[in-house]
């Protein structure tokens, strides 16, 4: 959401760093640099369009990203030591975009035909799951990589997007003294958040997550595209009015 882009950017303000990791495609990176060196954003962004094989719509991506591409602009004239390192991989990216693909197809059949098929969505699930795992495993290696060989003993700064925490396990897997601070708090988990997260903690436990409760949290997930998602401007702005309007009381029911 653009909100936590927004808070993630003011503490990338209030505090010192010798690098940054950004959650961006690592072929933006030379571009990320320009930007830091103070090139103009509308400048950095038509560059972008013309250059980039960004999976998502560039619209989407730059709304999201935006608060904090103007918080790096300029930042290495103040600071030419410091180091800004983009490590989203298409691997990644890839992924992240079929798996959407598969949702909305989802989506779609549960809207056309009224029914959850409950099998199909734990299917979906389930590969989401294992992407994630493959995402993170790929881009905590690349992080690791480039630390080892600039980082050691500087303070560094890692923004991520879900899921943060694993990306920090891992990270400590490897010997680095690393916390994970959110700067988004207290957040509303969506429903297809809730129904992932359910997954992972029931396989974990092994035990099986019930039809029931998964078509639950599928209906939850469709009417939130439905009814918030397709009629608001923006997904922070859906967020916020389904956050108004069903909240946790539906996650938890």
């Amino acid at each position: 959401m653009r909100a936590a882009y927004e808070r993630a950017a003011t503490l990338l303000k209030s505090v010192d760093f010798d690098i940054l990791y950004l959650h961006a495609p690592r072929e933006l990176n030379w571009l990320v640099d320009e930007l830091a060196l103070g090139a103009p954003y509308e400048q950095f962004m038509e560059t972008v369009q013309k250059i980039s094989n960004l999976r998502e719509s560039l619209n989407s991506w730059e709304y999201r990203f935006k608060p904090i591409l103007l918080t790096i602009r300029g930042l290495r004239l103040r600071k030419p030591s410091l180091k800004i390192i983009c490590y989203r991989s298409i691997f990644s990216e890839n992924l992240s975009v079929k798996d959407a693909e598969d949702v909305a197809k989802l989506i779609l059949r549960t809207n056309v035909t009224g029914r959850v098929d409950v099998e199909e969505w734990r299917n979906v699930v389930s590969r989401i799951i294992n992407n994630i795992s493959s995402s993170v495993n790929e881009e905590s290696d690349y992080i690791f990589k480039t630390w080892i060989k600039i980082g050691e003993g500087r303070k560094t700064v890692c923004l991520s997007d879900y899921p943060a925490r694993e990306i920090i396990k891992r990270m400590r897997k490897f010997g680095i003294k690393a916390f994970l601070r959110y700067v988004f708090t207290p957040y509303c988990f969506m429903p297809l958040e809730v129904l992932i997260r359910e997954f992972i903690i029931t396989d974990k436990r092994k035990l099986d997550i019930s039809d029931e409760r998964v078509t639950t949290l599928a209906r939850m997930h469709v009417e939130f595209v439905r009814e918030y998602i397709l009629t608001s401007d923006n997904y922070d702005e859906a967020y916020f009015k389904w956050l108004r309007n069903v909240g946790q009381k539906l996650i938890l029911s």
